[in-house]
């Protein structure tokens, strides 16, 4: 990945900012550097999937002598992207304080039948969080025909989560779908279609979910037109409860670069749903979305928004591996159903104070029906529903400073509950504020330290019967340690929950005590 500056303030006027790839086809079949860093091409890894499991992140081996790249964000968007390792083959053991045994083995950029291909194999013991064992299978390819590039991709993951001695169970997840892309030279086609299945062992709970994003893009000189669309056609089961569901939506939209470094983003956004609520709710939504930002430094980039006022609302898809990310103890008989956001007023600003120091800032007030919460009925957990509206506020602050031998990441957020008076903190499940503080340093040529800090704010659940209980601060604090014997030769050790807390997240999934990993690792 070309590394980017935090700021889009920075880059030169008319660039399309969510241009993530692109392959053009000229006379001699080259592309120049202007093209390539105007497009952003990435690099073939399989490290831009997203990983099914979370746990992998932390595992990653570390290039000692770097000087990290400022964070990269999209103009519209608060999601990071992920950068890949710098080394092409690697293979990692180790054992935890269970004496299970981690194993992860991974090759990158292998030419195969006129393409390249990656892919890896992995098996994760309880480390962190939940008290599962996590295996994973990967394959991706990458085959480029004139302007066009086709990347089909493979993922199976069997999963054995345990509540208690008597009270487990066996999850099987696998998704295939291709994703094309194609670039010319004023406009960028992005496509993917996605066929997801989840099912449990021995349970009549499962969920065939086909998923199909495209994009349009189309540049001129100082504005730019963009279409893009969801759809998604899912077959759910569990018990007694048999759904089709069904979203399709489309959103097209313009963006023109007004006075200086000014930009304006109008757009509508059309849906249609299928999903039943009560109390009723359309199903077709149509409403105006509005957004501007000025440039008014590198280090004040303030933007702000507004989604909604239409007919309808924004519906949200819901599917069962949203629920399972959380907990995957679905109690039998239980529907799914979609949440709705009908307004949404945002803001915030972004920049660089220095050549070191970076940092994010984004505000966003939600008005949303048909809100899903989780209750705890015995052992297993089920989905409700909140009848009213309901508010939420959400506050984010990101802070990254960087040095070559060091570098400090702290994200903040909060979740101010306000005018939910016949619906209290517990609907959402959420604390009043997480913290998440990352520390890495390099004392030595050879070292690499890691600390991570997880501070989540106190709150209450309920559950089938009304009952509340509330659930105090969490604390996590997790230090790693990668030692180089060799230049592709690497010992590492690593250690969770450092206090020993007892951290019973909010649906009573209980996680892990203290652990100690170590291993090796080998990379070509």
């Amino acid at each position: 990945m070309i590394s980017a500056p935090l700021s889009h303030a920075e880059t030169k006027a008319g660039a399309i900012k969510d241009a993530e790839f692109v392959i053009e086809k000229q006379k001699k079949n080259r592309v120049t550097q202007a093209q390539r860093l105007f497009f952003k091409a990435s690099t073939p890894t399989i490290k831009r999937l997203n990983k099914p499991l979370k746990t992998l992140n932390a595992l990653k081996l570390k290039a000692i002598l770097f000087h990290p790249a400022p964070q990269l964000y999209l103009p519209f968007c608060l999601k990071q992207k992920e950068r890949g390792p710098s080394f092409h083959h690697y293979c990692k053991i180790g054992v935890c304080t269970s004496l299970l045994p981690y194993l992860a083995v991974g090759l990158d950029q292998i030419p195969f039948s006129k393409g390249i291909w990656s892919t890896d194999l992995s098996f994760v013991p309880p480390l962190w969080r939940k008290n599962l064992k996590e295996g994973s299978f990967t394959l991706q390819g990458r085959y480029d025909v004139g302007s066009w590039r086709f990347q089909p991709h493979l993922n199976y993951q069997p999963a054995w989560h345990k509540y208690s001695h008597s009270h487990h169970c066996m999850l099987h997840q696998g998704k295939i779908g291709v994703w094309v892309k194609r670039a010319g030279e004023s406009s960028i086609q992005d496509g993917q279609v996605n066929v997801k299945i989840i099912g449990y062992h021995n349970k009549d709970i499962n969920e065939k979910l086909c998923t199909f994003h495209y994009k349009w893009v189309k540049q001129l000189d100082n504005w730019f037109l963009k279409v893009s669309s969801y759809h998604a056609i899912a077959r759910y089961v569990n018990g007694t409860a048999r759904q089709t569901r069904l979203i399709f939506s489309a959103t097209p939209s313009l963006c023109l670069h007004l006075y200086k470094a000014m930009q304006l983003k109008v757009g509508l956004r059309m849906a249609y749903h299928n999903d039943p609520v009560s109390p009723p709710i359309l199903n077709f939504d149509l409403y105006p979305m509005v957004k501007i930002g000025y440039g008014m430094s590198p280090c004040f980039t303030p933007y702000i928004g507004i989604q909604g006022m239409g007919v309808g609302g924004s519906v949200v898809p819901l599917h069962l591996h949203d629920l399972v990310a959380k907990n995957p103890f679905i109690a039998s008989n239980w529907k799914l159903s979609h949440p709705h956001q009908y307004f949404k007023l945002y803001g915030g600003s972004k920049g660089t104070i220095g050549p070191n120091l970076s940092y994010r800032l984004h505000i966003a007030y939600r008005q949303l029906k048909n809100q899903s919460r989780i209750v705890k009925d015995g052992q297993q957990i089920r989905p409700a529903y909140n009848p009213q509206d309901y508010n939420l506020v959400k506050v984010i602050g990101l802070v990254d400073y960087r040095l070559p031998k060091y570098y400090i990441t702290i994200k903040g957020t909060c979740y101010p509950y306000v005018g939910n008076g016949p619906a209290p903190i517990w609907w959402y499940h959420k604390p009043r504020y997480k913290l998440k503080p990352t520390f890495t340093y390099i004392p030595h040529s050879k070292v690499l330290l890691t600390s991570k800090l997880h501070l989540n704010g106190a709150t209450f659940v309920k559950d089938i019967n009304g009952h509340s209980m509330p659930i105090p601060v969490r604390i996590n604090l997790s230090v790693g340690i990668d030692y180089f014997i060799f230049k592709k030769f690497v010992a590492f050790l690593m250690a969770t929950n450092l206090l020993n807390r007892t951290d019973i997240c909010y649906t009573q999934y209980p996680d892990q005590k203290f652990n100690l990993m170590v291993g090796l690792a080998y990379k070509w």
